[in-house]
């Protein structure tokens, strides 16, 4: 695992004056980068959220362009509000969401605009406890046949992620969360292999707990270089 401690922090890097935009944003290594969501999620789960990068003047910064530090696939659960959980403000975070956190083609293209565009270095794949999508995906497709077919699309997509997986464990669904993330961040990977690109990027796996607000990064391998 990637510390937040021993990275020459000194306050909350997020409360910088917009002036220091050059500071912040793409230019975070991954280290720091990784450190500055954990830091941002430990006051979200002491209750103390700071809510900086709100402010108009800083908004109106944001209209020239955007630097987000991090890339962040989320499932699209309404209990999981991506800036909330990481304490971050406008234009610190270039947020994607679905059901299930899944690699889609359009999930696929908006992470390649963030890296080749906008020069962001991280990619986090978070799925989250008790997450309908994994739950739903255990069921047999005899089962889910009363689904919309788009709905049975990003099911089978989960669907190879817990196969080797027994469904009737107790911890069944916990697995199977981690191993959906894993499997997404292994889709993007393998993406990014067959169509022979080298972008410079890592891509991480985590979990965030609904009761604690946490957020936990997986081992092993919690950083997955794509080059």
């Amino acid at each position: 695992m990637v510390a937040a401690g021993g990275l020459g922090f000194t306050g909350v890097p997020g409360a910088l004056n917009p002036s220091h935009a050059s500071d912040l944003g793409s230019a975070l290594s991954i280290k720091a980068a990784i450190a500055r969501l954990k830091l941002g999620n430990e006051r979200f789960v002491n209750g103390e959220p700071r809510h900086f990068r709100s402010a108009k003047r800083w908004r109106d910064h944001l209209v020239e362009g955007q630097n987000p530090f991090a890339v962040v696939l989320g499932c699209a659960d309404s209990r999981v509000p991506i800036e909330l959980v990481f304490d971050q403000g406008f234009g610190d975070l270039f947020v994607i969401r679905n059901a299930g956190n899944v690699v889609m083609d359009d999930v696929a293209g908006s992470i390649e605009y963030a890296v080749k565009h906008l020069h962001t270095k991280l990619v986090v794949v978070m799925g989250h406890e008790g997450c309908g999508a994994v739950t739903a995906a255990f069921k047999n497709r005899k089962e889910r046949r009363t689904e919309p077919p788009e709905l049975q699309t990003v099911l089978k997509l989960i669907e190879p992620a817990i196969a080797h997986l027994n469904p009737n464990e107790h911890d069944a669904i916990a697995k199977g969360v981690e191993a959906n993330v894993l499997w997404s961040v292994k889709n993007m990977v393998r993406l990014q292999k067959e169509r022979n690109r080298a972008a410079d990027f890592s891509i991480v796996g985590a979990v965030y707990e609904l009761q604690s607000g946490r957020v936990r990064f997986l081992d092993p391998s919690p950083e997955v270089p794509v080059r």
